[in-house]
């Protein structure tokens, strides 16, 4: 079971043939309002991957946060734990996407950045009953080292998502089981260049000396690597496809690494696992499926595939390959 403490957004999505200059005005071809938040993203994709899925967030009081609410308890059933805060309004996510798929996202917190370390407290017996917790930065940073602190007293295997990207406590590193930053996430933890392959393996060895026991770094079209136990690292190239929207693709990487990490530790103690290089090699290969399959399609949370388009990739990738890249 995976347990997801995150973000919930209303994203607001404006396609456009390109992005404004600024002071600059230009014409739209489409909006639409459709749910989404790191959180609320990656535990919608975990679940649509086969794992048995709890979220756990906050939305204001609100017409947006009536509306996510029913949404996301038909998508996990009883399995949401969402709360609704007086005084604050639900998160919501201005998006821009322009016709090359590419996404410009200014977000507002609102009810997500409500928790606090007493809040995650009273979520212990959530957590304790979990497998794998979740993580991301859309929630406050003290709420983020509390969760991590009690998954580690419980025996919880962790996956840190430290977007959007922010620096981290020195003591963190120990208390993440699998970090997965992004290219520029990376070079902000680090503080060194990752414009070359040689100077991202090594900007991942640092995090990988500072405690983290694995890492998976996305490298948008240029696919992922990995490091596991033992330091052993691995290229993944990402699959060419014609990409409509890049908008939930590190959501969706990340819901599907953590749905095949659950399914590797089912019969077995959650306490001190740590994949293999074969193991997370696996996790890698179905998540870049996943992504795949999520960029040809538009909206964050409608781009997220279910495990049995996933499984039958190979064949949906005949159709949808990229010839011109």
């Amino acid at each position: 079971m995976i347990t997801v403490i995150g973000s919930i957004n209303m994203d607001l999505v404006v396609t456009t043939k390109r992005a404004p200059e600024a002071g600059e005005t230009v014409l739209g071809n489409d909006f639409q309002q459709i749910f989404g938040g790191k959180g609320a993203n990656q535990a919608v994709a975990a679940a649509r991957c086969g794992a048995k899925t709890t979220m756990v967030g906050r939305v204001g009081n609100d017409s947006f946060g009536d509306v996510i609410l029913k949404g996301l308890r038909q998508e996990f059933a009883d399995g949401a734990v969402i709360e609704k805060i007086d005084g604050v309004p639900t998160g919501i996510a201005v998006i821009l996407v322009d016709a090359k798929g590419q996404n410009r996202i200014t977000v507002v917190s609102g009810a997500n950045h409500t928790f606090t370390e007493e809040s995650i407290e009273t979520l212990r017996p959530v957590i304790a009953q979990s497998r794998v917790l979740l993580l991301q930065l859309e929630i406050p940073m003290d709420a983020v080292y509390k969760s991590l602190s009690i998954a580690r007293e419980e025996g919880v295997f962790t996956i840190l998502n430290p977007a959007p990207a922010q620096g981290l406590r020195s003591d963190a590193y120990g208390l993440i089981d699998l970090l997965t930053p992004n290219e520029s996430e990376l070079a902000l933890l680090t503080g060194l260049p990752t414009g070359t392959y040689p100077q991202q393996i090594e900007a991942a060895r640092v995090l990988h000396r500072r405690g983290v026991k694995s890492l998976i770094v996305t490298l948008g079209s240029y696919g992922s690597l990995s490091i596991s136990r033992g330091g052993d690292i691995k290229h993944f190239p990402a699959y060419r496809v014609n990409a409509v929207d890049t908008t939930a693709a590190g959501d969706c990487f990340n819901g599907a690494v953590a749905c095949e990490i659950d399914r590797l530790m089912t019969g077995r103690s959650s306490d001190a696992f740590i994949p293999t290089t074969t193991e997370l090699s696996q996790a890698i290969e179905f998540a870049t499926k996943a992504s795949a399959i999520s960029v040809t399609r538009m909206g964050a949370q409608p781009s997220l595939p279910y495990r049995n388009e996933v499984e039958a990739f190979d064949e949906w990738y005949c159709s949808h390959v990229d010839t011109d890249s």
